[in-house]
């Protein structure tokens, strides 16, 4: 494959409630090196004043360049999948609404995936925001040695980090619009089995932002805690099916497999222990002995703290 005139990038916002930082995410596709792109905005059921603000920078840019579309079925998946079915690209960047891609992402993963005849360009990102009123930044880095290992320990980029050939996407289905977590990793989990070239980018070209608002690809609904953990677990565990059925299992792999399930469950200890040991009964985990007794010290702590709050020796914080 060569980068030409022809290789046409469409950029996929889905747009839920995000008149306060839409144009955020707007502006920085707007600086895109790369010229040759449409931009696709998707309003899903907002609310607030996003679907005029959408209709606004429509008018304000050639008809070629911006379209915008209304997906009324809930969630990010759907109004992506509405994106793709609506794309005119050869390559596909979805983009969440309150993040920001930097000038030259395009035009270098476009290039990379050139060079190296890939078909998914995966790449490190920057998350900042506020928490508990403490800014915070740091890097999500890639585990570029092995793509599926990558994929198992979450270090295969974010949604919007990477960039996609449309067709492997039409390939897969698009997004599987049931899954409430673990949506983009479900995504390249079916990519990888389709065969797809990864290309590993290690240049930092997005940002992704936290703030108190809620996007259309992140709730903060409690009642969906539970879920969301089953979720990424048994993602890991139909990757380990399907490796094991393909003879492609190797020690290192399902040691990264047995390490993130038993590290996700014991960072929700402190809030489903019950969930959580119930679990780890039914999961068998082969792991390193520190790796246990990190874990063992880990919820003792949190067993104590819940002791003190019971009876009311310390406050909750």
């Amino acid at each position: 494959m060569r980068v030409t005139k022809n290789s046409m990038i469409s950029i996929i916002i889905p747009c839920y409630n995000s008149e306060l930082f839409i144009h955020r995410a707007l502006n920085s596709v707007l600086k895109q090196t790369w010229e040759d792109w449409e931009l696709i905005l998707v309003n899903n059921n907002s609310t607030d004043n996003t679907l005029s603000l959408l209709e606004e920078f429509k008018a304000t840019h050639p008809a070629h360049r911006i379209h915008v579309f209304t997906e009324t079925k809930k969630g990010a998946p759907a109004a992506r999948n509405r994106g793709i079915k609506e794309a005119s690209g050869t390559w596909v960047q979805f983009l969440d609404a309150d993040d920001e891609i930097l000038p030259e992402k395009l035009a270098g993963q476009l290039a990379l995936a050139a060079e190296q005849n890939a078909s998914i360009v995966v790449s490190p990102y920057q998350k900042q925001g506020i928490r508990e009123k403490n800014y915070f930044s740091y890097t999500r880095s890639l585990y570029s040695t092995d793509a599926w290992s990558a994929l198992i320990f979450s270090q295969m980029g974010i949604t919007s980090s990477n960039l996609f050939k449309r067709d492997v996407l039409l390939e897969v289905n698009g997004w599987n619009e049931s899954l409430i977590a673990s949506q983009e990793y479900d995504l390249m989990f079916r990519i990888l089995q389709s065969g797809a070239v990864v290309a590993f980018d290690n240049r930092v070209s997005t940002k992704v932002h936290v703030g108190a608002w809620e996007s259309v690809s992140r709730s903060k609904s409690g009642d969906k805690a539970r879920k969301i953990l089953e979720s990424r677990i048994n993602l890991r565990l139909r990757i380990k099916d399907y490796l094991q059925s393909k003879g492609m299992i190797t020690e290192e792999r399902l040691y990264l497999i047995n390490k993130f399930i038993y590290e996700t469950l014991i960072r929700n200890y402190r809030f489903y222990p019950e969930d959580v040991l119930d679990l780890l009964g039914k999961i068998e985990l082969k792991l390193k002995p520190m790796d246990r007794l990190r874990g063992f010290y880990f919820m003792r702590k949190m067993d104590l703290k819940r002791f003190l709050i019971k009876a009311n020796l310390i406050k909750i914080s």
